[in-house]
């Protein structure tokens, strides 16, 4: 496979990110809007709740979830790279049966430690039957998953698109209306309509031009099983990552109350899913991309330095924004009493260049299919995650913890880099690490700003903002390599 010019890696990557950086906005939108009218109908206390809810299902579907939705991915794309008609049928069969495995393990065990569940998350047994009934949701989530995956690894991306949009927009206007009608009772329901939408439309753009291999169940389950062996390695490391989570927002509750989880699962949100989305955006088409090169160690350098740096660029005025702004976003989207999160967002805001270069480094560990490896630089960073999370809240607060968001992920990229080098000597190379010093300066001079003379602040984000726009012109333009 020839290594695809410099220009057009570059659009590559920057349609990507227009193409679901769109589809992140519209998801965005739709979850400014829930989230606003859930911070004034129910106050932080609601989306603490929530938040809580959300913490343990998300743990037992990590857990019970056995890595399909990346482990698939990675077999998809390296047979869809080779147009191997046979074995892409061969392994959308076993991951659409694995689906519906996984979704039943899930509700299973949801539905068994429910009275678990609602003692360790809200310190008493109201909640069972709360757990009980969103067990279904571990069904429709896990097959929602699996057929996102076969789109994403046949990388038909416009439909994964349309799918995502239209199953946001759908799951919002199904479930907004419970919250007002219902108020607090209508969390669960709401959760299950959300599941259930998603679902629907996810089944009617999935991939069905794909013949069904025949395989025997036996035969589903033993071909699976290399599949399934590295996504156990996936599951045990999301779990943990997920798992410790849930620790520290169990932490929180029982040192602080429901509201001071809500505000925390406010700020968290905010650095990972509004200022995240260019990550979200990206993995569509970076994962895959690498998974067909996996073979390949010096282009699979090549790719993570470009990804590295045009994802730099991107952040940039994201960034400097972020740090001017985020009061205004703050009341926007929450309400005037989320303001206590403003120290967090400050603080937080500086780990996200270092979170692109070791993002971009940790899928190559998924591309290689290194399970053992991935899950070791894992646990060990969501180590040291939990106790500089844990660590910043009790001596600083909400603000130490966006503190312990940045120390972890400069850790986490010390932990990774060694990782890729040592063992695949892959590497980001000269021009990447440049982009990152650059853009993290940037930030930490817009935030110094910010504190002591807020007009600077202005011009160097205007200034970062015009270099950024100017510098992405030319790699587009370029016809290197």
């Amino acid at each position: 496979m020839n290594r695809p010019a410099e220009h057009n890696l570059n659009r590559i990557i920057t349609k990507a990110a227009a193409l679901f950086g769109g589809v992140q906005v519209v998801s965005i939108v739709c979850s400014v809007i829930r989230t606003k009218v859930i911070a004034v109908l129910l106050g932080s206390s609601g989306i603490g709740i929530i938040g809580l809810y959300n913490s343990a299902i998300e743990t037992v579907a990590a857990l019970t979830g056995l890595g399909i939705r990346s482990s698939s991915v990675r077999e998809i794309s390296e047979a869809h790279s080779h147009n191997d008609d046979g074995e892409i049928s061969r392994i959308v069969t076993i991951v659409r049966r694995w689906s519906w495995f996984v979704g039943l393990l899930g509700a299973v065990v949801l539905i068994s430690l429910a009275p678990l569940l609602s003692q360790w998350t809200f310190g008493d047994d109201n909640h069972i039957w709360g757990f009980v009934l969103l067990s279904c949701t571990m069904m429709f989530n896990a097959l929602t998953s699996g057929e996102q995956a076969i789109l994403q690894g046949t990388k038909q991306l416009q439909r994964l698109a349309r799918c995502s949009v239209y199953g946001s927009v759908v799951s919002l206007m199904v479930s907004l209306p419970l919250y007002y009608f219902m108020g607090i009772d209508g969390i669960v329901p709401s959760l299950i309509l959300y599941a259930v939408a998603t679902w629907i439309v996810t089944f009617f753009y999935r991939e069905r031009h794909i013949a069904k291999s025949q395989l025997t169940m036996q035969q589903t389950l033993l071909q699976g099983r290399e599949m399934v062996t590295l996504g156990v390695f996936m599951t045990v490391s999301s779990f943990i990552t997920t798992l410790f989570s849930y620790i520290f927002a169990a932490y929180l509750n029982a040192r602080s109350g429901e509201a001071v989880v809500g505000y925390y699962q406010a700020g968290f949100t905010l650095m990972n899913k509004y200022v995240g989305l260019i990550f979200t955006a990206m993995a569509m088409e970076y994962y895959p991309r690498l998974s067909s090169v996996a073979k390949d160690n010096a282009q699979l350098s090549h790719y993570v330095g470009k990804q590295v740096e045009m994802m730099q660029l991107m952040l940039a005025p994201i960034i400097t924004i972020f740090i001017i702004l985020h009061p205004l976003m703050v009341r926007i989207l929450y309400t005037t009493d989320f303001f206590v999160i403003n120290g967090y967002l400050l603080f937080a805001i500086q780990g996200i260049t270092f979170k692109a270069i070791s993002w971009s480094l940790g899928f190559v560990l998924l591309a290689k299919g290194s399970g053992k490896l991935y899950f070791a630089t894992e646990l060990l960073s969501d180590v040291i995650t939990l106790a500089l999370n844990i660590i910043g809240y009790h001596y600083w607060g909400l603000t130490g913890v966006g503190a312990s968001y940045t120390i972890g992920f400069v850790i986490y990229l010390v932990i990774i880099y060694i990782a890729c080098r040592s063992n695949y000597q892959v590497t980001p190379g000269r021009q990447a690490w440049m982009a990152t010093a650059v853009v993290t300066f940037t930030a930490m001079a817009v935030l110094v700003a910010y504190i002591y003379l807020r007009p600077l602040a202005w011009v160097i984000a205007i200034i970062a903002i015009a270099t950024s726009v100017i510098l992405l012109y030319r790699r587009l333009r370029s016809r290197e390599g």
